[in-house]
């Protein structure tokens, strides 16, 4: 029960962010025709310790953000979010 309830049951959420910049980049290229830029909203915290917040836009529409200890973690996050909600549109 514990197996399905948190590994086989969430598998196409965990495939989907496994690479969610590259996933998004492609249904933009293929499917939206418009380009995504990822932003950095914020920066904070110590060197040892920072904090970074991205936003990702669909052309000029902000379509997810994230955070993470380094840029590029961010920019997944945001990815991902940007993914369920394209999603959640087409639904």
């Amino acid at each position: 029960k514990f197996i399905f309830s948190f590994i086989l049951d969430d598998i196409d959420r965990k495939k989907l962010f496994y690479d969610a910049k590259s996933n998004l980049q492609e249904l933009a290229q293929s499917k939206l025709k418009e380009s995504l830029t990822y932003r950095v909203i914020y920066e904070k915290g110590p060197e040892h310790e920072k904090e970074f917040g991205v936003e990702v836009l669909l052309g000029e529409r902000v379509i997810g953000s994230g955070k993470g200890r380094s840029k590029k973690i961010a920019e997944q996050h945001a990815a991902y979010q940007a993914l369920l909600s394209l999603q959640n549109e087409e639904a």
